[in-house]
């Protein structure tokens, strides 16, 4: 037993080697700290940042029906419920006609939505929904003619038409 203490004794006076790993990352500790911290001022805010679509989108919507209208629009798939959204195609259609511009990051961009309660005049649960997207040199205006019971979604202009035909066909 004597000889075990003895041993024990001699391990305690040798110096303990540090790892590899922890010499490796002492060493470079500034660099690692400097690249987290770039990475969370720099690209973690533009993560968290709204879209360039979401600043510009002005909703003109005051009450659930409005909303619910506006929803069917922007979602709207086609007959077969697949591909690209209506909303999506009309974004992608007017940032084609302007291939060297990035549109959408344009000071003079403006995108509005709005929603008339058409029941008086055509019955119940029949909304027009009115899309209209504003660029620094020319105005789209999309109106659609919604049943929020039936999701039917009548267009009623020819851009509108051709955004429908887009969706239905295209995908």
């Amino acid at each position: 037993m004597v000889e075990e203490r003895k041993d024990k004794r001699e391990d305690d006076k040798k110096p303990k080697k540090e790892s590899d790993l922890k010499k490796f990352l002492n060493k470079r500790s500034f660099i690692y700290l400097s690249a987290a911290v770039f990475f969370v001022v720099f690209i973690v805010p533009d993560m968290i940042a709204p879209s360039d679509l979401e600043k510009k989108l002005v909703e003109n919507l005051e009450s659930d029906e409005q909303n619910t209208a506006w929803s069917i629009v922007k979602s709207y798939r086609g007959s077969d419920d697949s591909g690209n959204n209506l909303f999506d195609a009309i974004i992608t259609q007017r940032e084609n006609a302007y291939p060297t511009e990035k549109i959408l990051k344009h000071n003079d961009t403006m995108l509005e939505v709005s929603v008339l309660d058409m029941q008086e005049q055509k019955g119940a649960s029949f909304y027009d929904v009115h899309f209209t997207f504003q660029t620094y040199n020319a105005v789209q205006e999309y109106i659609w003619n919604v049943n929020i019971e039936t999701e039917e979604i009548i267009p009623l202009n020819d851009g509108a038409k051709k955004m429908m035909d887009i969706v239905e066909f295209y995908d």
